[in-house]
């Protein structure tokens, strides 16, 4: 792929799309944090959590349309499972949110909020990534994989030790053993939508490099 053909006008530039879903995926994940926090008056922050969904939902419509524009490559296949990655983290937030709207647990699971802290801070190197596009360093970027991974990793022990210990313990009645799994998978998934986005973001830095 040539500069001229990457270069051509979008509705936006990508990175500018990139950039501001991020910057929302990241409110949307403050507000679940402020979620956890307010479990006996959930509605504002799941309604809130809502529309941040569906801001992101317009940005990446608003992607794949740009995309649309361009000659079609292996380079905007590529950018085009990015955009879907990035669409899962949010949609991954807003469907935790939902799953506490259907569940309402009556407090919170300290393995929530270490599974959130985990993928904020995931959210947070992708965006440092981000601000480079489409120029980004490669090797830069391989070291903010391999940050992406650990954190994905620690997600998921946390995540099977949270299991493990209600199976073993008892810790709480079926139901809310029964809930809480299913919201803390929820979260636990959307990590491994974050470390996918990272490696696309990586091809397309050594795509650019070729």
């Amino acid at each position: 792929m040539t500069a001229d053909t990457l270069d051509r006008p979008l509705s936006r530039p990508l990175e500018t799309i990139f950039k501001e879903h991020l910057d929302n995926t990241i409110e949307c994940g403050n507000v679940l944090s402020e979620l956890f926090l307010n479990l006996e008056e959930p509605d504002q922050y799941i309604a809130k959590v809502k529309q941040l969904e569906e801001k992101g939902d317009k940005l990446t419509a608003e992607a794949y349309g740009g995309l649309e524009l361009l000659t079609y490559s292996e380079y905007i296949h590529i950018t085009e499972q990015l955009v879907k990655r990035l669409d899962d983290i949010v949609d991954g937030i807003n469907n935790t949110a939902r799953l506490i709207d259907i569940c309402h647990p009556r407090q919170i699971e300290n393995a929530a909020q270490e599974i959130l802290s985990a993928l904020m801070s995931m959210i947070e190197t992708l965006q440092s990534q981000v601000a480079r596009y489409p120029d980004i360093d490669l090797a830069s970027m391989r070291a903010c994989c391999k940050a992406l991974k650990t954190n994905e990793e620690n997600a998921d022990l946390i995540y099977h030790e949270w299991r493990k210990k209600q199976r073993r313990v008892l810790v709480l009645s079926l139901i809310e053993e029964s809930n809480w799994t299913e919201i803390l998978g929820v979260l636990e998934q959307t990590t491994d939508a974050a470390y996918h986005a990272g490696l696309l973001l990586e091809r397309t830095a050594r795509y650019r490099q070729k």
